[in-house]
């Protein structure tokens, strides 16, 4: 539900601005929109059902040599809850 978050507004980005020749402005609009809204509906969930306990959510893994492990990974503890509610809220009401 994280990646979600984190790569719903992204992609609605992408698509308004590389089609909206082809699938339309109006509907380029609604779309960015709704996965704004989508990410800001799952950052209250999370937020909602947090319950305290900080939690590694591994996104991608990027770099792998010997010992060394880096991934690419939100770390979830209460103050990114309260910024990921904060964030996506105040976006989606400029957005509208």
């Amino acid at each position: 539900m994280v990646s979600i978050i984190l790569f719903a507004p992204l992609l609605g980005a992408i698509l308004a601005g590389f089609t909206w020749k082809l699938i339309g402005e109006t509907a380029a609009q609604w779309v960015s929109t709704a996965l704004l809204f989508l990410a800001c509906l799952l950052s209250w969930i999370v937020f909602l059902g947090f319950d305290g306990e900080t939690q590694q959510v591994q996104i991608l893994r990027w770099i792998e040599s010997g010992s060394l492990a880096t991934d690419w990974s939100i770390r979830l503890d209460r103050l990114t809850a309260i910024m990921l509610i904060v964030v996506t809220t105040v976006s989606s009401i400029v957005h509208v």
